[in-house]
């Protein structure tokens, strides 16, 4: 199991879990991936990136919200997308901190104790569909390609000769001292506070968490971590 250093559309029906939020998008054929960006910060920050084998760089960066990638402006004025990211081992950007995992994308390190980090772990999938017969949309794995851009799932079109769903799924985790992760459930955050059940289940209940709400889970976790701080 690999060791971590410490360091929000429509919501789908039945697609919903305890801290896991999967939000869908519907791009037109003929419309421009592009034009539904939307990013982490309202614009690009000055952030350290620090490379596993030791050296370090600064590059204006933000995180793409659609496409659950990270970009950065290069010394050019070009905007492009980080494409090593398993030789990363850090980013920094004001109070935020992503690490990167070559199977699961970035994690955003959203709060820290010496026990535990909460991350968010955000990925999106895309499906292309064509009208069929009486204008019925069939899902399809034949895609014009135009001009494309780089995802997790590999080269997607840029524009579409098909209508474009693209599924974002936010995962909120404990990411333990361990390195495990676990998802950031009831029964991780009681695990979290030495499986004091009791104590939990009330600090939820009177506080009516939400546990795929971030400020919500930051309460329980700054709860169950006070004491370890």
């Amino acid at each position: 199991m690999r060791k971590y250093i410490y360091l929000g559309a429509l919501v789908l029906p039945g697609l919903a879990a305890h801290s896991q939020v999967s939000e869908k998008t519907v791009i037109s054929a003929g419309d421009s991936i592009s034009n539904h960006y939307s990013y982490l910060f309202p614009s690009y920050k000055e952030a350290k990136v620090k490379f596993r084998d030791g050296r370090s760089f600064t590059y204006k960066m933000d995180f793409n919200m659609l496409l659950c990638v990270m970009q950065y402006i290069n010394t050019k004025g070009d905007t492009l997308q980080i494409t090593n990211g398993e030789l990363i081992d850090s980013i920094r950007m004001d109070s935020c901190a992503f690490t990167y995992d070559n199977q699961k994308g970035y994690f955003q390190i959203i709060a820290v104790s010496d026990a535990a980090s909460l991350a968010i772990n955000r990925t999106a999938s895309f499906q292309f569909v064509q009208k069929g017969a009486m204008d019925k949309s069939d899902q399809s794995s034949q895609v014009q390609m135009i001009t494309d851009v780089n995802s997790r799932q590999g080269s997607i079109p840029l524009v579409s000769a098909q209508d474009t769903y693209v599924v974002r799924t936010t995962t909120y985790l404990l990411i333990l001292k361990t390195g495990e992760m676990v998802t950031a459930g009831k029964n991780a955050f009681i695990r979290l506070y030495n499986g004091d059940k009791k104590t939990v289940e009330q600090y939820i209940k009177e506080n009516k968490i939400n546990f795929n709400q971030q400020a919500d889970l930051e309460k329980v976790f700054n709860f169950c971590t006070q004491s370890k701080n």
